[in-house]
C-alpha cells in the first residue's frame, strides 16, 4: 500500500520471517533496531533491514531500507523514502491506475 504519510517502507514480522525462511532476506540484511512514531503518536520498536529489490510494475528499486514492525498484522507500507525514489507518481482515477515515471 502506498502511504504518503509514512516516512519509510514497513513490513510485518510475519512477512519478514517468510522472507528469511525462503532466502529473500539474509542475516547480513538485518541492520539493527529503530524506534518510530505510529499514526496514533505512540512510539514503537522495529528492526531495520535492507531489501535487495522492490518492484512495482516495471519500476524497480534496489537496496531499500525497510522497517520490520513487531506486529503480525501490520500492513505493508511504501512510504516517502520509496515514493521519492520512484520519481513522478500520478494516480489515474478514471482508469484506476498508478502511473510511475522514473
Amino acid at each position: 500500500m502506498f502511504d504518503t504519510g509514512a516516512s519509510s517502507v514497513t513490513i510485518s514480522s510475519v512477512e519478514a520471517q517468510f522472507m528469511l525462511k525462503n532466502g529473500y532476506l539474509k542475516s547480513e540484511d538485518i541492520k539493527g533496531k529503530e524506534y518510530f512514531a505510529v499514526a496514533t503518536g505512540e512510539i514503537g520498536e522495529g528492526t531495520i533491514i535492507r531489501l535487495k529489490e522492490i518492484k512495482v510494475g516495471d519500476a524497480v528499486l534496489r537496496n531499500v531500507d525497510a522497517s520490520v514492525v513487531h506486529n503480525q498484522q501490520a500492513p505493508l507500507l511504501l512510504g516517502q523514502s520509496v515514493l521519492e525514489r520512484f520519481g513522478t507518481i500520478t494516480i489515474d482515477n478514471i482508469n484506476s491506475k498508478l502511473v510511475i515515471k522514473q
